[in-house]
């Protein structure tokens, strides 16, 4: 009791000292506003690809998300008419955050606040460029701290508005010190947005440079044909469980990854060819059920696409005998984290809605066609995915409703 009511003084008493010190919304933003910058980035022929935002964190160092780098050849930062070439210094892929090196840049840094100064219910400051909208103030609620397994800090849940551009911005308390990087929002539910903790911001060159250095060693010129391709180290085996909910079977469903060649991972003896983002060069069996059999060419997500993005799909899928044709509309619903053994893996979810054609005695029957899938950047896979479609009559009719998620990831 009496340490309750300690550790419930010192609650109050810091909440009274940050109401105190709190600076008012202009002056912070005048204060914060050369910390944050616009990001682009550019195809190998200078087309434009993506847009961000990214904080000053150093002398000529700027954090942003991964995903709004993706498939980037070149990138600059931005404001107020000055822009400068950056150059990707430390990704971890796997957390989402990337560190920028931009040389002769002088921009100020952001101060950290301690782990200890975030308090659930405090007014919370999010800077950036939203829809390209350069440096943005908004305002909300530090709506919660959500941790893993493990106690530690996973993501903060905030209810100041997020938008398409606002990735890789900063999260600020009253007092003007950085607590976060904004990251995705959810656009079907009101004010339920995220950002990834800003003590996380230190450990990006370490973890970077531990998965490189996990990496497959690229091939000396002049090896042989036969060496080219890299023996993969760390996960090799990603082990899902297909369901089929309409009848209660589940089975399990593994692609291992056998070899490395370049960009391409080959998994299964060859049987299924991915890129090192998750889309799908070849595939010959579709053990994977419907994952596999209505898969889209090139794959479901080939990239982590930028959210609250939309987009098309029109296509035939002939695959095991079978040919399907799909005419569905896929949009970005979010992010979240997803349990996959005893990882907790942030997942960008997309839903897929539309009609399918299945092929039956009389020709093709039609029918309303659902989907979702569970994207994981620092994986470059898709980790669940669920599918339901039902049309037709009598003999000719087909009924989809299946689930398949990834439950182990191994080395052997």
């Amino acid at each position: 009791m009496h340490r309750s009511l300690v550790a419930l003084t010192l609650s109050w008493v810091a909440a009274i000292a940050s109401a105190q010190n709190a600076l008012p919304p202009a002056a912070l933003f005048q204060q914060l506003a050369p910390s944050v910058w616009t990001v682009r980035t550019q195809d190998a022929a200078g087309r434009p690809l993506a847009q961000g935002s990214a904080v000053v964190v150093g002398p000529g160092r700027l954090i942003t998300n991964c995903h709004v780098l993706r498939q980037a050849k070149s990138l600059a930062v931005s404001r107020e008419n000055v822009s400068y070439g950056a150059t990707l210094e430390h990704p971890d892929t796997e957390r989402d955050l990337c560190q920028l090196k931009v040389a002769n840049f002088t921009a100020p840094p952001a101060a950290m606040a301690p782990p200890d100064a975030l308090l659930t219910g405090a007014r919370v400051y999010a800077i950036g460029s939203p829809r390209g909208l350069e440096t943005t103030i908004s305002d909300g609620l530090l709506s919660g701290i959500r941790r893993g397994a493990s106690g530690a800090i996973e993501a903060l849940q905030i209810s100041v508005p997020i938008s398409p551009g606002s990735s890789g911005g900063g999260l600020f308390d009253e007092q003007g010190r950085l607590i976060g990087i904004t990251t995705a929002g959810l656009r079907d539910s009101q004010n339920l947005n995220f950002a990834l903790p800003a003590e996380w911001i230190a450990d990006v060159p370490a973890r970077a440079q531990a998965a490189l250095a996990a990496k497959p060693a690229t091939p000396a010129t002049g090896t042989a044909t036969a060496s080219a391709s890299s023996a993969p180290k760390g996960d090799r085996v990603f082990e899902y469980r297909l369901r089929d909910r309409l009848t209660g079977i589940a089975q399990p469903v593994v692609y291992r990854l056998d070899r490395v060649n370049g960009e391409e991972r080959i998994f299964n003896q060859g049987e299924r060819v991915e890129r090192a983002g998750g889309g799908v060069v070849s595939m010959k069996s579709p053990i994977g059920g419907e994952f596999d059999l209505a898969m889209p060419p090139g794959g479901w997500i080939s990239a982590p696409p930028e959210m609250g993005s939309a987009w098309r799909l029109n296509y035939e899928a002939r695959r095991g005998g079978t040919s399907l044709r799909m005419d569905l509309r896929a949009r970005v619903l979010g992010s979240t984290t997803v349990r996959v053994g005893q990882r907790d893996v942030e997942a960008i979810r997309i839903e897929f809605q539309g009609f399918t054609s299945r092929p039956a005695m009389t020709g093709f029957v039609r029918g309303p066609y659902m989907a979702q899938a569970w994207y994981a950047p620092g994986l470059g896979r898709i980790v669940r995915f669920e599918a339901r479609g039902q049309g037709g009559n009598g003999g000719a009719f087909f009924n989809i409703d299946e689930l398949i998620e990834l439950v182990d990831i191994r080395s052997e």
